[in-house]
């Protein structure tokens, strides 16, 4: 057998491994910036993936093991080649926190080649190349990461063509003429003009907006409008549930399935509109043209943020090791054993924890550890245990289809944007509203067909204005009646009493009859529209039932959300909210309701701030 070499590298860094790792971990940026060709993914089996590296000659194709890593600390990569003059090679990169706050970065290789000519080339790539290039663009990692900067913020200075500047310009135009901020459309275009491909071809508008310090549904609605424009274009992608990682992705709602599989985890899933279909945006090739395949890692940790650890453990073996954990719930795992190790990390949590891999099985109950916890994992089973400890909240800056669905914005602009008929995608959560208005019967008998027609429409206009205003949109209207779709319950009680006092400006005598409920269902594709189904909607529908006129009528589990008891506990006045009981046509136990009175007495029940 061949000799194995090994090089080891040190660099004495200023940032925290926290601050670089966002960095060292994106492999397929770095191995970009060091000059590495790019890579086509071939197969995966069993978890392991077939490589080929673009090359000129010969076509180099190896076997990679999946990366192993420990947040923030070090992360490993082991390659088996099929061909050519290597057999081996094994990478590890460790960061060890300095008492200044600064960071050891060690990078080790072990190589193992196939001929003489294998020895050759690692001696001249790895042993002189590798070494500087490696350096130099570690440190040029440090002094953004120093800065608080992230690799977003690379500044690459691509630069738009002429004519790709050119075309930005003239179709912005338009865009800001439909309402959106000239001033983030300048942000986006610096960010298609300095963004290097890599940024582009996933671009998520509420990373930017944190970014850029703007709310995010601004962005989100800018780029809804920008890609109707021509600026840039949609993709629904599907994620993996287990890795995260995109199994699908469509230029169209209505290619988006229900059911999907992904070849890494070899698992089949559902979507969820809420929870693993995310919406993410790429330059218009008019503006500028990019490679949305190009690739030189494909299996970067980087990718998976949500995994703090992925080690794999021999028989009887045990590691032990330090993490930094943010505050929440996450699951222990281990890919010979069913079923999970619950943790909850908390500042007052216990500093040790140790998991132990058996065939009896995790313990039942969640642990609770800190922040910064010690974690001792053991194996005592007879096979070899790839552990895994992943986050168990996905990416708060996943823009998901039932954000954007919901807008507004994006049922006026991507009114042809449905499902397909007869696909059906669940929907963890949403607020569904239903409004009607009290006594419109009389209305048209005593003003006329015409003129009662013309304030009914006014008053949708109305609706449709508050709504939007609070991040919803108008589902569908029917004669006098909305069914109107929100995120949160909040948005729909500020939407409502917004609407309503307006209307009593007005003073027309135009009385909203209003039901709210929050919960699961389903999105489906009605008569060519985005709608939804299930037993949240029947019960919303039906809640109208139970007002008067001028009253809110909501479920318990609208006001169970933090954020409707933080708006209620401030704006109600005494005695203008009610709880009773009640039995829901169609369900036969009787349901806790509230009734919220908006009648506008300004006097004894202030309506608010709230501008439409």
């Amino acid at each position: 057998m061949a000799r194995e070499y090994h090089f080891q590298w040190q660099w004495n860094l200023t940032s925290s491994p926290e601050a670089l790792w966002p960095f060292v971990s994106d492999t397929n940026r770095f191995n970009r910036d060091t000059g590495l060709p790019p890579v086509s993914l071939l197969g995966i089996e069993n978890g392991v993936r077939h490589i080929r590296l673009h090359f000129p000659l010969p076509f180099i194709e190896w076997d990679e093991e999946p990366f192993e890593w420990t947040y923030p600390y070090a992360l490993g990569i082991e390659r088996r080649y099929r061909g050519g003059p290597m057999d081996e090679a094994h990478v590890q990169i460790t960061l060890e926190p300095q008492p200044d706050g600064g960071t050891r970065l060690t990078y080790q290789t072990w190589a193992r080649p196939r001929n003489p000519i294998g020895t050759l080339g690692i001696f001249f790539v790895i042993g002189l190349f590798s070494r500087m290039k490696f350096g130099s663009v570690f440190q040029w990692y440090d002094r953004i990461a120093s800065k608080g900067g992230s690799p977003a913020e690379m500044d690459s200075r691509h630069e738009l063509s002429a004519a790709g500047r050119a075309r930005f310009k003239s179709l912005s135009a338009a865009v800001i003429k439909d309402d959106s901020d000239a001033a983030l459309i300048r942000h986006l275009e610096e960010f298609l003009d300095h963004a290097d491909d890599l940024s582009l071809q996933h671009i998520r508008p509420y990373a930017l907006a944190d970014r850029w310090r703007v709310p995010r549904r601004s962005v989100l609605e800018l780029f809804l409008r920008s890609t109707r424009a021509g600026i840039l274009d949609m993709f629904w992608d599907l994620l993996c549930p287990s890795c995260r990682g995109t199994a699908e992705s469509s230029a169209r709602l209505s290619s988006v399935h229900s059911a999907s599989h992904c070849n890494t985890c070899n698992i089949d899933f559902s979507a969820n509109f809420d929870h693993n279909v995310e919406v993410i945006f790429r330059p218009n090739p008019s503006v500028r043209s990019i490679d949305a395949t190009l690739e030189f890692c494909v299996g970067s940790p980087q990718r998976q943020p949500h995994i703090i650890l992925a080690q794999t453990l021999w028989p009887r073996e045990e590691l032990a090791f330090n993490t930094e954990l943010e505050e929440g719930r996450y699951l222990v795992r281990a890919s010979g054993l069913s079923g999970s190790r619950g943790l909850v990390a908390a500042k007052d949590g216990e500093s040790v924890l140790e998991a132990l891999a058996s065939y009896q099985g995790w313990p039942y109950g969640e642990a609770h550890i800190s922040l910064i916890p010690r974690i001792k994992l053991m194996n005592i089973t007879q096979e070899p245990q790839a552990f895994q400890i992943e986050r168990t909240a996905w990416s708060d800056q996943a823009s998901t289809a039932v954000d954007v669905t919901t807008l507004q914005v994006f049922r006026d602009l991507f009114a042809s944007e449905v499902l397909r008929p007869g696909e059906e995608i669940s929907v963890g959560s949403v607020t569904l509203m239903f409004t009607d208005l009290r006594d419109s019967t009389r209305l048209y008998r005593q003003i006329g067909d015409a003129p009662a027609f013309g304030q009914v429409r006014e008053y949708v206009e109305i609706l449709e204005k508050a709504i939007a205003l609070e991040g919803g949109s108008i589902i569908k209207t029917m004669g006098d009646s909305v069914m109107a779709a929100f995120l949160h319950p909040a948005s729909a009680l500020k939407a409502i009493t917004s609407a309503q006092k307006t209307l009593n400006a007005r003073d027309e005598g135009l009385w909203l009859k209003i039901g709210i409920h929050h919960g699961p269902c389903i999105a489906v594709n009605l008569n060519n529209r985005l709608d939804y189904f299930g037993s949240t909607v029947n019960i919303a529908a039906r809640l109208p039932h139970f007002s008067n006129g001028g009253e809110v009528i909501f479920s318990q589990s609208v006001r169970d959300d933090p954020e409707t008891i933080r708006f209620l506990e401030k704006n109600t006045a005494p005695n203008s909210l009610t709880r009773f009981q009640a039995e829901v046509k169609g369900y036969k136990e009787t349901l806790p309701l509230w009734r919220l009175k908006i009648k506008g007495d300004e006097e004894t029940f202030p309506l608010w701030h709230l501008k439409i």
